[in-house]
């Protein structure tokens, strides 16, 4: 199976739980059913993925620091503008308006930060992570077009470490408190996104599933 083909059928199960969403956006953007998260250490060279997704995926670039960020992400938004592609730039607002990204993504601990970017780019799509139900009763939340939650499954992410998943049961509790759309993230691949389907998910994000 060559990359195209298995980022294709990725793109295929995303859509098919996002047709049974709880939700859609309410602010009427375009959300992407599939989102590929880098990350420096596990995804060190993002472009050679992102050359092979399919149009509508999502990219989630974290740069947690790397000092090509900025090469990085300027590559990623050439191909995101050539592919059909949206780009999101984890955490920082400044590279997402030194090279026009499509949005930001933000940590749970910022979550306050998205009523204020939603003011200056009422543009951009923001997301943010969600660990916890207690999130989804902020404020800010509204200001977001979806949440991610995570992790749905056992994940090899050190942010998962010593978290329980989420599980198909926990997912449905999510999506009904949310004022938002939620997507899953963490432990989510070809071989168990089909389970996904009528949880109310609109759609999930991977790390490894894109590994090449």
């Amino acid at each position: 199976m060559t990359y195209k083909t298995r980022f294709a059928f990725l793109m295929n199960r995303a859509k098919d739980i996002a047709r049974h969403a709880h939700m859609s956006s309410p602010n009427g953007r375009v959300l992407p059913p599939l989102f590929f998260f880098t990350d420096p250490q596990r995804t060190p060279h993002p472009e050679e993925i992102a050359a092979h997704l399919p149009e509508g995926t999502g990219i989630i670039y974290r740069h947690f620091g790397d000092r090509h960020a900025v090469a990085h992400a300027r590559v990623l938004k050439t191909l995101t503008e050539d592919n059909g592609l949206k780009l999101l730039i984890g955490e920082d607002e400044a590279l997402a308006e030194e090279i026009d990204a499509d949005g930001v993504h933000l940590r749970e601990q910022s979550l306050w930060r998205a009523a204020g970017l939603r003011q200056t780019h009422p543009e951009w799509l923001l997301t943010a992570a969600c660990h916890a139900c207690e999130t989804l009763t902020a404020s800010d939340v509204a200001d977001l077009d979806a949440v991610f939650i995570s992790p749905v499954f056992p994940s090899r992410s050190p942010s998962a470490n010593g978290v329980a998943p989420v599980g198909l049961k926990g997912i449905q509790r999510f999506c009904d408190l949310s004022p938002v759309p939620v997507l899953g993230l963490g432990g989510i691949g070809a071989d168990n996104a089909e389970s996904l389907t009528h949880t109310g998910l609109a759609g999930f994000g991977a790390i490894e599933a894109f590994h090449l």
